[in-house]
């Protein structure tokens, strides 16, 4: 583990207890100047630490903090939860826990390395992001994992109004959106059976931005977060409420799709002007955003080139979409 991952679990041992630098030093086995720089480094992130001269450092609450003691209480459906402060990947540490006969939910504060779809890394900066997976044993075939998606950007917004107090918005099929910027993507993942077809484990992993955070300058147009001010409202609460959400969908019979309503309503490129790239081809076909089916699939009726006028319905994975 780090000195930073180390110093943030001794201090919330001891919240509200100061603690002298050279005791953490001991406790650490490191050096005073090693606590100190980890020290900024979780006041940066926007952890309540308070320093006194000749006494030491305290964590003032841990209001704000990703605990399973803060996001247990708050579950209406249980769940196998750990919370981590780094990982490289949630849904990489989900894929090795077994599945017993309750979901696994993993948490993490920060990831070092983050996907999203088709290989993309997604950056996930400490104290300002949430950043958590739901693996389950699902009880449907393969061919409805794209619901399972679509579900999991719904529960997001849902969980957005009620804990940030926000209403956002649905980019086909997996980004969830805030004030025209990304604040949200997710990744759903199947270890199926070879014998016959069926999931083994679903994992379903979702990124949110809460609070403004380090990006790099290329994604300072495209990402955005919930709230620009640090510490407005409850991670832990964000994070218990999109379990809730997500496990409210997926209880009921998914081939009824009633959430798929939700979803239209919510999704903000229909009736828009968008750019299809077949294949992720850099080469755009500018078409128009009509519906969505009762499939998950996008229908689509095309602008130009030699499919101009004809309606076609897209499914994930074959193409990338941006809105003109």
């Amino acid at each position: 583990m780090s000195t930073r991952t180390d110093l943030l679990r001794l201090l919330s041992e001891n919240t509200g207890t100061y603690l002298s630098g050279q005791k953490i030093g001991e406790q650490l086995q490191v050096s005073r100047n090693a606590v100190w720089k980890a020290m900024q480094q979780l006041k940066n992130e926007g952890y309540h630490i308070e320093s006194k001269p000749s006494t030491g450092y305290r964590l003032r609450s841990k209001s704000n903090m990703l605990t399973a003691d803060a996001i247990t209480g708050l579950l209406r459906y249980p769940c196998d939860l750990q919370v981590f402060d780094t990982v490289d990947s949630t849904n990489n540490v989900a894929k090795e826990v077994p599945i017993a006969d309750k979901p696994v939910m993993i948490i993490a504060n920060k990831q070092t390395a983050g996907r999203g779809r088709l290989g993309r890394s997604f950056e996930s900066p400490a104290g300002t992001g949430l950043y958590m997976t739901v693996a389950l044993r699902p009880d449907f075939d393969l061919n409805k994992s794209l619901y399972v998606t679509m579900a999991a950007a719904v529960a997001v917004s849902r969980a957005a109004e009620t804990a940030a107090g926000v209403k956002t918005r649905i980019k086909w099929v997996n980004d969830v959106f805030y004030q025209s910027k990304k604040i949200c993507g997710i990744l759903t993942e199947a270890q199926t059976s070879f014998e016959n077809g069926s999931i083994d484990r679903l994992v379903i992993g979702i990124g949110v931005n809460c609070f403004p955070g380090s990006f790099p300058p290329e994604l300072d147009h495209i990402a955005g977060c919930l709230s620009r001010t640090k510490n407005s409202f409850s991670r832990a609460e964000l994070a218990a409420e999109i379990y809730n959400q997500l496990m409210d969908i997926l209880s009921t019979d998914l081939t009824r799709k009633d959430f798929l309503r939700e979803y239209r309503t919510r999704c903000f490129i229909l009736g828009k002007n968008i750019t299809v790239h077949p294949n992720l081809s850099e080469i755009g076909i500018r078409a128009r955003a009509i519906d969505i089916d009762d499939n998950g699939g996008l229908v689509v009726e095309y602008l130009e080139g030699r499919k101009n006028r004809q309606i076609e319905t897209l499914t994930t994975g074959e193409i990338s979409i941006r809105v003109e």
